[in-house]
């Protein structure tokens, strides 16, 4: 069964690196102008920042790998 689960998400999980790269320049873009006017205090502010950092960091990681595969 987990053999099963396991080719069935190998052959869905096609990425794209193109993808991944517009993904990276604009969180990167994102995360700049989030460090620019930095307001601490405000969730709204934290909410964006953790989730640029987080998109950032995994399409780093996802080109990373395809560019060892």
């Amino acid at each position: 069964m987990l053999r099963r689960v396991r080719t069935a998400v190998a052959e869905a999980y096609d990425p794209d690196p193109r993808a991944a790269t517009i993904v990276a320049m604009g969180s990167a873009f994102l995360l700049f102008s989030l460090l620019s006017y930095p307001n601490g205090s405000n969730p709204y502010y934290q909410f964006a920042l953790v989730v640029s950092v987080l998109s950032l960091v995994v399409s780093v990681a996802m080109l990373a790998v395809e560019t060892l595969r």
